[in-house]
């Protein structure tokens, strides 16, 4: 099994327009960008990531991590991270970025898969800008 084909065709399939990154594969759904990671080492770890959804700064930083444990503790597969990134001039960026992750069997089934997994990583970022909003407010 390629999952990372299998990944690619059901995108393009399913007009996603997915293309390659050095990362995996990319493509945009209702506005929001999505990535999908290959795992060379795993044919059956699937990992599609919401990326960059919050800027982390020393500002906010207590407060993105307590939200994001919350967040953590109440979503089903689905979790909340901070990654650290290069802009093009070098300089380091942290953000939060949404993950869901799965053990997929041999033959998955990835119209069943797919969506939920959208929908997951959106209920992901709708909770965690809704729980820092409700912080903000106080």
């Amino acid at each position: 099994m390629d999952l990372n084909k299998l990944m690619m065709d059901f995108l393009a399939e399913e007009g996603f327009r997915p293309h390659e990154t050095p990362f995996g594969i990319a493509f945009k759904n209702e506005g929001f960008n999505f990535l999908y990671f290959k795992d060379e080492d795993d044919e059956q770890y699937f990992r599609l990531m919401m990326p960059a959804i919050f800027d982390v700064t020393e500002d906010n930083e207590d407060t993105i991590m307590r939200v994001m444990n919350e967040v953590n503790s109440t979503i089903k597969v689905v979790k909340l991270y901070t990654m650290d990134m290069e802009d093009p001039e070098g300089k380091k960026e942290t953000s939060v970025w949404v993950a869901f992750e799965i053990l997929a069997d041999t033959t998955p089934e990835l119209s069943d898969i797919v969506p939920r997994a959208i929908a997951l990583l959106m209920g992901g970022r709708h909770a965690f800008l809704t729980k820092l909003e409700e912080i903000a407010d106080n």
